[in-house]
């Protein structure tokens, strides 16, 4: 297997990465099969094996789609829980599934890959984007059986095929702007009040790394949008909050910026 940082010689990768959990927890091995996908891509793709690097991207997109769904649970429960009742496992796999409160981002495998995209209305994602989901889908199915031919056999045709994956993650992203905007107004919230639930964090690089990076899950994307958020409205409702959000804001600058997420001025 080739070193992880083979993979920056592949297109449109490290951007597909970007919408990928930064450090979640371990107990889902969630980054170590991210991190053995992105090897298998750049191992196929140095070797001119492009379907099968194609393979792994499109394992990369579902995690992408699972984590997705699995926040959308999380910010928006009451919604998600309606949106759901469409989902039904694969037949035989339904003991293996509470899809109102899934415990795992992974658990959204038990469940057909063309219908989870539905769950994206809750979060505004328009009609045709929600059927590209299932295009990307099929389009994946068809290379994947055993038919003798093979679909991608240039990096031109690697290129077109992984710059729609890409564009459909950007697309989901934008929708949820405005969701993980009101997921972090929340979780500051509860860090900034003595009796909330992360009031006893004192040093909110620990808070960052322990409740938004792992704990959730954040994407470098996503802790960037929780970067760029202003925090004036809350201390404008919260005097008291001033000091401890003041001092979150200058760390999640300093922690994006020490890691390369953001130029440093």
């Amino acid at each position: 297997m080739v070193d992880i940082s083979d993979y920056t010689d592949v297109p449109y990768l490290q951007e597909i990465l970007n919408f990928l959990p930064v450090n979640p927890d371990d107990e889902e091995d969630v980054l170590d099969y991210v991190q053995n996908i992105t090897s298998l891509i750049a191992v196929n793709y140095k070797y001119g094996q492009y379907q099968f690097a194609y393979f792994g991207v499109h394992l990369l997109y579902m995690t992408y789609i699972y984590c997705t769904s699995w926040k959308i649970s999380q910010i928006e429960p009451e919604r998600y829980k309606d949106a759901i009742v469409f989902a039904r496992p694969y037949k035989g796999r339904e003991d293996e599934l509470t899809i109102e409160d899934v415990d795992s981002v992974f658990a959204y495998s038990l469940i057909p890959e063309k219908d989870i995209a539905k769950l994206f209305k809750v979060i505004g994602l328009d009609k045709s984007q929600i059927s590209n989901v299932g295009i990307l889908v099929g389009t994946r199915n068809e290379m994947a059986h055993a038919t003798g031919k093979f679909e991608i056999l240039t990096e031109e045709s690697f290129d077109v095929k992984t710059s729609s994956v890409l564009a459909s993650m950007k697309n989901i992203h934008r929708c949820m702007d405005q969701p993980i905007r009101k997921w972090c107004e929340q979780i500051l919230l509860s860090y900034c009040a003595e009796e909330g639930e992360y009031g006893a964090y004192t040093n909110p690089v620990d808070f960052i790394t322990e409740q938004m990076i792992q704990s959730f899950k954040l994407s470098i994307n996503e802790l960037l949008i929780c970067n760029e958020m202003s925090v004036s409205h809350i201390i404008t409702k919260h005097r008291g909050y001033s000091k401890k959000l003041k001092e979150y804001k200058t760390a999640i600058a300093t922690y994006c910026t020490d890691m390369g997420y953001i130029l440093s001025k």
